[in-house]
This record gives C-alpha cells, structure tokens and sequence, in this order.
C-alpha cells in the first residue's frame, strides 16, 4: 500500500482554473477527485520525460 504526501504548491491562477474545469468535468467530484487529477497530470509528465 502506498502512502499520500500532502504538498502545497503555486501555480499561475488561470491554470489552475482551467485545470479544475478539466478534471472536475472528468472526474464528477468524486472524493479526492483533485488529487487524483494531479497524480494524473505529474504520471503522464513523468511519462512523457521519459521516467
């Protein structure tokens, strides 16, 4: 089983705005639906980088 780590980040608003949209279209609010957008979104950049 893998533990969570709560981070606090700063990000430009408007991204962060449109983000939401995104991922709250995508995931319905489901509980923790923003954390699961992030872990999402951080995968396919890691993917994408090659890790």
């Amino acid at each position: 089983m893998t533990q969570n780590r709560r981070v606090t980040i700063s990000i430009n608003n408007d991204v962060d705005l449109n983000f939401r949209k995104i991922a709250s279209n995508k995931l319905s609010f489901k509980t923790g639906w923003y954390s699961k957008a992030i872990e999402e979104a951080m995968l396919l950049w890691m993917e994408k980088e090659g890790y």
